[in-house]
């Protein structure tokens, strides 16, 4: 049975110990394992941005008293942003210093094709090739909800073994996906993943969450949870009935769920009464851009989830400077066409844009585009090559 193991209160390296003791029961002993974790982005730790480091100091420990032949912490992080700057802001790092293990970039070990079996979104993905080269690759995300994907826990962890760039194909699938009404293209794109890299093991921080415009600009939530599991898909299915969802609210764990022939009533929690401890996150759909930030207008076609970082602190940061200010719209995302770009007084941001440069548009560089820039480039109306 696919038994999940709810841990609430205290201690956040306790909870995590006593969660992975419950599921994992095998000999570690010799096994080489990787702590996958949640650093997309750089910023601070027990944030509910990335993996809160004393979830992953309780993990450490654990390992290390069952003589476990190699223990490596690591992740790949969004494009543009340096993975070992951003496992330092986390304090990862440093915890993977003082307990005396290896903190790495999961890119700088190469990469490697993985074909997908039965693939119809992707045929196939450049994968980074240590999860592949590990005993046991366990899953350490962070509970968040996520303005595309509905929430990004154990199983959209794995999209940070994507290697470099190949992060972005997921959200630039150019095709209709087999059923609308299931998922879009990157929910079918996220269940074709799990196809290929899957984690043996769960252990999801849900210490210091994130609701709202996740999963890099919404707001912390602390919820004081661990949990663990053998299946991530269960392990999900319960951290989205603790974020106040039902079993069915986010498409790519259903086309996971119908994809493994998961049944709900396998999925066994303890304790039972374990939504004593759920709240009800706010969601990035509850967050729409227009309705908060009417100026500037946003066009969007096939952007990654870094220019969608980067638009969302530009609005936190810069809104207020437009409220009374000309219309004007940015346009953004590799997918742009030219009749996207209609609209008056238009500005491009984000190198996928360049190529509708044609001296009367202003252009904002940038893989992603830097907030304060964006706003410079629209305060000045001309492109800044600075």
């Amino acid at each position: 049975m696919p038994d999940v193991y709810v841990m609430q209160g205290g201690d956040p390296a306790q909870m995590a110990y006593d969660a992975i003791s419950r599921v994992f029961t095998e000999e570690a002993a010799g096994l080489r394992i990787l702590l996958k974790v949640n650093t997309g982005f750089k910023g601070p730790a027990a944030s509910g941005l990335c993996t809160h480091p004393e979830v992953v100091r309780g993990l450490i420990r654990f390992f290390k008293e069952r003589q476990v032949g190699q223990l490596l912490v690591g992740d790949s992080s969004i494009v543009g942003v340096n993975s070992l700057e951003a496992l330092r802001s986390a304090g990862i790092y440093q915890v993977c210093e003082e307990e005396g293990v290896a903190c790495v970039d999961l890119d700088e070990s190469g990469m490697e094709e993985r074909e997908i079996p039965g693939g119809v979104m992707v045929q196939r993905l450049k994968m980074s090739r240590l999860p592949f080269q590990v005993d046991r690759l366990i899953s350490v995300p962070v509970i968040k909800t996520h303005m595309y994907a509905g929430v990004t826990l154990s199983i959209k962890n794995m999209k940070g073994c994507l290697y470099q760039k190949d992060k972005t194909r997921l959200h630039r699938i150019n095709q209709a996906p087999p059923d609308i009404h299931k998922g879009k293209c990157l929910d079918y794109g996220i269940m074709e993943l799990a196809r290929v890299c899957y984690p043996d093991y769960v252990v999801t921080d849900g210490v210091v969450c994130m609701e709202g415009f996740g999963p890099s600009g919404g707001t912390p939530v602390e919820l004081g949870v661990v949990l663990a599991s053998k299946d991530a898909l269960s392990a999900d299915l319960t951290a989205i009935r603790l974020m106040g969802m039902e079993y069915d609210a986010v498409p790519h764990l259903n086309l996971v769920r119908e994809d493994r022939g998961l049944e709900l009533g396998d999925i066994r929690v303890f304790p039972e009464d374990y939504l004593k401890w759920a709240h009800r996150f706010q969601l990035a759909s509850e967050h729409d851009l227009h309705l908060h930030y009417p100026n500037p207008k946003v066009v969007e076609q096939g952007a990654c989830s870094a220019c969608h970082a980067a638009m969302v602190q530009f609005f936190r940061y810069h809104h207020q400077e437009y409220e009374d200010a000309p219309p004007v719209t940015i346009a953004f995302g590799a997918d742009l066409r030219p009749e996207d770009l209609a609209e008056q007084n238009v500005v491009l941001v984000g190198n996928c844009t360049a190529k509708f440069r044609d001296g009367k548009r202003p252009f904002c560089k940038g893989c992603p585009p830097v907030p304060s820039q964006i706003a410079r480039t629209i305060n000045a109306g001309e492109t800044l090559d600075d």
